[in-house]
């Protein structure tokens, strides 16, 4: 795992889960500048979101959100600003 942050603002994985979901949308991701598939799995609690170039699944277990960012050869370089950018949106939800 690149990141992982644990649950302030919310008591569960669902609860984690259902805001960070409506926080990660395409529009969202938009913001990159890249087009991405998001996927949610309720049951996994697991959302992955896949483009050009690039990989993300965001894991929710008990106390934690864990992300992991794959990214292209090209985009490796800025990896620590997606993620950074990531964490940032992600801990105002959990």
């Amino acid at each position: 795992m690149d990141a992982k942050i644990g649950y302030k603002k919310v008591k569960s994985s669902q609860e984690a889960f259902a805001s960070v979901k409506a926080a990660i949308t395409p529009e969202y991701i938009e913001k990159f500048k890249v087009k991405a598939k998001i996927n949610y799995d309720e049951k996994k609690k697991l959302i992955t979101a896949s483009g050009m170039g690039f990989n993300l699944d965001i894991n929710f277990s008990d106390k934690e959100v864990a992300l992991n960012l794959k990214l292209s050869l090209i985009l490796r370089p800025i990896k620590g600003k997606v993620l950074e950018t990531l964490e940032r949106e992600i801990k105002k939800h959990v």
